[in-house]
């Protein structure tokens, strides 16, 4: 009777579908060609429900016909091989008081690499069937079948399948992966930084997960890629003259900093990748652009001309009464892209979810992160005119404006320098940026000293409060000027050109003196010395890149636990250009592979033979932080 009512109770779990909800599958990704007759592994992820166990793919019902159901994979306008030629991680082994023998299984997750042939039509109609049995310590549910189409799966190009592990994990104790052919290691500690807090947040819920986005809008306000945008808005809004209309422009000027985020991010991703946004804010010709609109608002502000849109286009937008609503836009999206260098920490880690064609979350999140990054810039939309209306304001107004100018050259100049950067010319090096830097302040505390007068530019008398400003903008430059004797600039460095530049000696530095550039190398030296490797995710364009490595870096207490790695700096960030295509493109797919995002910087630890992730950290502007991180992963 017992045997009776559990077979009956199998029944009926299976009918209400129970073995569907206790395994949810995904196809991670194919890895390989998928033109027809092309071979490739499917990545396929199972995650399992607490108390549940998944089993191996190989027969463990010999010799006594005793042991569980095999997993089994099926495919339909596909070959799928055998097996044993499938991959599958992390296997447990333990002792089944049922079936009286030890079995492998999984528990709470399992990876398995299928290899495939792919069929004459290709991917198109393609899909993989899972049969497969479930189990907890008290029943075990009928073999069900789930179908996988492969049609929408992402496609890369170089396979991430470890080799096959001999010996399942005893119990529930962990055990290393062992290292894979294609040198990428397993991940030990999770996934890092902003891809960490999104995926957990993911779990919490929407709700949860929006209001990580926003604290992360609101967090992205304190980096240096924002000021510059301060006098732009200021300066553009003061000439908003109609009464009452402050409102409707600042909004947008809001709608072009959500759309350009939300909007351009997701289409650039879904369209270019992962690392599309990166390559578009380090573009050399979207750079030449921004320095030319800091230049024109630049002398805009000096009063050289004033500033509007081309009449053809202001008669075209007044016939239809939308001549004040372009300008506010336009404006949003160059904001955007000003920002975009300090903003990818977040904002590449969102839309590492849409490359791989997930769009609600990220979509969520773009929304939700820009609209907090841009809400004080709405309030400071509406500050101007509020300006304009205190009594004798137009005087010193005239003052700001102009003092402003001088902002705008500065910010010109760092995008002139990633321009050159980009070809390697050396016109603008750290030195130069530094120089032009101090001039331009040099010339801002002159002019508010009344030493230097403006073209059209009518200002007031030189009050006690414009002197203080004079004072202060001149010690700024002083400051300044300390770094051409090696001194550093904190948050400034981000602005700055790498040091030594691209191509010449490093002679004088000291931080990277042990530095390759090369995965395979360090690899090979860590095997040998049997020290961790310290990877070093950086790019050419990489403002925080820059702050770590002329503050962080060079620090004693840092530069003592470096001796303890074997150190390589890879970039990421020059795939267009030719010089440097191929090799920034295999360390982004290392990067992505490691640790799931390509923000930079990124520092991670792998063991000594390439197979484990230690640990893993974006940028942690903190000489005290980095060095117990550093010293927590050395040891691992």
């Amino acid at each position: 009777m017992r045997k009776v009512l559990t077979i009956v109770l199998l029944v009926m779990l299976s009918a209400l579908g129970w073995a569907n909800g206790e395994v949810k599958w995904t196809v991670a990704q194919i890895e390989g060609s998928t033109a027809p007759g092309a071979k490739a592994d499917v990545k396929l992820e199972a995650e399992i429900k607490s108390g549940w166990h998944l089993y191996s793919v190989l027969d463990q019902t010999k010799p006594d016909g005793n042991g569980p159901f095999a997993t089994l994979f099926e495919g339909t306008d596909l070959t799928v091989g055998t097996p044993e030629a499938i991959v599958e991680q992390p296997l447990i082994r333990e002792k089944d008081k049922g079936f009286n023998k030890d079995i492998n299984f999984f528990r709470d997750k399992a990876t398995f690499w299928v290899p495939i042939t792919i069929g004459p039509k290709g991917v198109a109609d393609a899909s993989i069937t899972v049969t497969y049995q479930v189990c907890n310590n008290g029943i075990c549910i009928p073999p069900q079948p789930s179908t996988l189409a492969l049609k929408d799966a992402p496609v890369v190009a170089e396979t991430t399948m470890p080799a096959k592990s001999p010996d399942p994990v005893s119990g529930s104790e962990e055990k290393t992966p062992p290292p894979s052919a294609t040198g990428v290691a397993a991940v030990k500690n999770g996934p890092i930084g902003e891809k960490g807090k999104l995926e957990d947040a993911e779990k919490g819920g929407l709700l949860v997960y929006l209001w990580v986005a926003i604290l992360a809008g609101f967090t992205a306000l304190l980096t240096p890629c924002v000021f510059p945008m301060i006098p732009i808005t200021v300066s553009f809004f003061s000439k908003q003259k109609k009464e009452g209309s402050g409102i409707k422009p600042a909004l947008l000027y809001c709608a072009g900093i959500i759309g350009t985020f939300t909007v351009l991010g997701m289409a650039v991703s879904i369209l270019f990748g992962a690392t599309g946004l990166t390559q578009l804010a380090n573009n050399p010709w979207v750079n030449l652009l921004l320095a030319a609109i800091f230049i024109v608002l630049a002398l805009s502000l000096f009063g050289v001309f004033e500033l509007g849109l081309p009449s053809k286009f202001v008669n075209k937008f007044d016939s239809s009464g939308k001549s004040e609503l372009l300008a506010p836009v336009l404006m949003g999206l160059t904001f955007s892209l000003t920002s975009f260098t300090c903003t990818l920490p977040f904002v590449g880690a969102v839309l590492v979810g849409a490359a791989n064609g997930k769009y609600f979350y990220p979509i969520v999140g773009m929304l939700g992160f820009s609209t907090a990054f841009c809400l004080p810039f709405f309030l400071l939309a509406l500050f101007p005119q509020a300006l304009a209306k205190l009594p004798k304001s137009g005087a010193w107004m005239v003052t700001v404006k102009a003092y402003m100018g001088f902002i705008e050259l500065i910010a010109a100049v760092k995008f002139l320098s990633t321009f050159d950067l980009s070809f390697e010319w050396g016109l603008i090096t750290r030195e130069m940026n530094l120089a032009l830097w101090f001039l331009l302040l040099v010339f801002a505390a002159a002019y508010l000293f009344g030493w230097i007068r403006l073209p059209k530019v009518h200002d007031g008398k030189i009050g006690p409060l414009r002197l203080a400003f004079g004072v202060g903008t001149l010690l700024l430059a002083l400051w300044i000027g300390k770094a051409f004797n090696g001194g550093t600039l904190g948050q400034l460095e981000g602005y700055l050109p790498p040091s030594p530049y691209p191509g010449t000696s490093q002679v004088g530095k000291t931080w990277n003196r042990d530095f390759v550039e090369d995965y395979d190398a360090a690899l090979a030296k860590a095997k040998e010395n049997g020290k961790p490797i310290f990877i070093d995710f950086t790019g050419q364009f990489c403002t925080n890149c820059r702050v770590m490595e002329n503050t962080i870096f060079p620090s004693p207490q840092v530069q003592k636990e470096f001796e303890k790695f074997n150190k390589v700096s890879l970039y990421t960030d020059r795939v267009k250009n030719p010089k440097y295509a191929e090799s920034d493109t295999k360390n982004s797919n290392l990067q992505q592979k490691l640790v799931g995002t390509v923000t930079l910087p990124t520092y991670v630890v792998v063991s000594p033979d390439g197979s484990t992730v230690l640990g893993s950290t974006p940028f942690l502007d903190d000489v005290d932080g980095f060095t117990k991180w550093l010293s927590d992963h050395a040891g691992s």
